[in-house]
């Protein structure tokens, strides 16, 4: 029995594979491979849903015979392993949260710095500015009458002061001009891209469709956002059916070339390269896959944020070892 923070929640079946065992712990067998009968082991992850980290997880272990007696257990978090044992007498693993500055990854907006999209205008300052305006014309109007012109350029005085004073103030933002909209650099470039497709990859390790749909939702824009939320829910049909599931753990920009979209001022066309990792479970055995990808990918700011609302891919391989050492098969 497992309770997460006194609560008891509903178990998921997440992932079933043949695992190794060694000094270091047990792993996924990455690559097939012939196993003993008599010593091979499958590994069982079982998955609880939170709404955040939890401070406290137990798990209650009561399977027991005469022969088995003393069970290893290990309880892992980013801080690192913490193994032990339980035995009939003291059954209860407990793992405490003492994480204190651990962030968990997660989909979150890639915000447009405003200054890109936007420009400030000190609307205090343009308005003394104006009404210096007409002053300038009494005076050029009155220019015989020393007192009137005299009281006139005082105003003017003070209005020049107030439009320096108040500058900072009052300031209403406006849509920049497309003559004004500044370039996008390299770097830039390949840390919006990362951040996109971090989170377009990660949106889809969400169980709940509509979990899945709101964090694409994120990140992707327009007719592309139901495109690929549909080909995803296409390709899950084929997961539940063959037994694979894939999960993307890293992504990495190897090229990216930078232009602006010519029918949107604003919006950037990157052609760009990129690989993603990750692990492939499929009928009881699991192994990394590493595929690169070459695509044009149209960005642009949605409700100030970074989303792709175009998409055209060029060219998908694979180019893990394993793959590699099929190929020569």
């Amino acid at each position: 029995k497992t309770l997460i923070d006194g609560k008891q929640l509903r178990p998921l079946l997440d992932r079933t594979a043949f695992v190794k065992y060694s000094m270091t712990g047990s792993t996924f067998l990455v690559e097939p491979e012939r196993l003993s009968i008599n010593t091979a082991m499958v590994g069982v992850i079982i998955t609880y849903l939170t709404q955040r980290m939890p401070q406290q997880v137990t798990n209650q272990w009561d399977l027991w015979s005469d022969r088995i007696q003393k069970v290893p257990a290990n309880a892992i978090d980013p801080a690192g392993p913490f193994p032990s044992y339980v035995t009939p007498d003291d059954n209860v693993l407990t793992w405490t949260n003492f994480l204190k500055t651990y962030q968990i990854p997660t989909v979150a907006r890639i915000e447009v710095d405003e200054s890109l999209t936007k420009i400030k205008i000190p609307l205090a300052s343009v308005l003394c500015l104006l009404a210096v305006v007409p002053l300038g014309w009494q005076i050029a109007k009155r220019r015989k009458n020393a007192r009137s012109v005299g009281l006139h350029i005082g105003l003017v005085v003070v209005l020049l002061a107030a439009s320096v004073a108040l500058y900072p103030f009052l300031k209403v933002a406006v849509a920049k001009p497309a003559a004004l909209a500044p370039q996008m650099t390299d770097e830039d470039a390949v840390a919006v891209l990362n951040s996109l497709l971090k989170n377009i990859y990660r949106s889809f390790d969400f169980r709940e469709e509509e979990d899945v749909y709101d964090r694409l939702a994120t990140s992707v824009s327009g007719d592309l956002l139901a495109e690929i939320y549909l080909q995803n829910r296409k390709s899950l049909v084929v997961t539940q059916a063959g037994g694979a599931r894939a999960r993307v753990k890293a992504v990495e920009i190897l090229e990216v070339d930078v232009n602006q979209l010519a029918d949107h001022p604003l919006g950037w066309l990157f052609h760009a390269k990129w690989t993603a990792t990750g692990t492939v479970g499929h009928w009881g055995h699991i192994h990394m896959r590493k595929n690169q990808y070459s695509a044009n990918i149209a960005v642009e700011p949605v409700d100030g944020a970074w989303k792709i609302t175009g998409l055209e891919l060029l060219e998908e391989k694979r180019i893990d070892s394993y793959a590699q050492s099929s190929s020569k098969k």
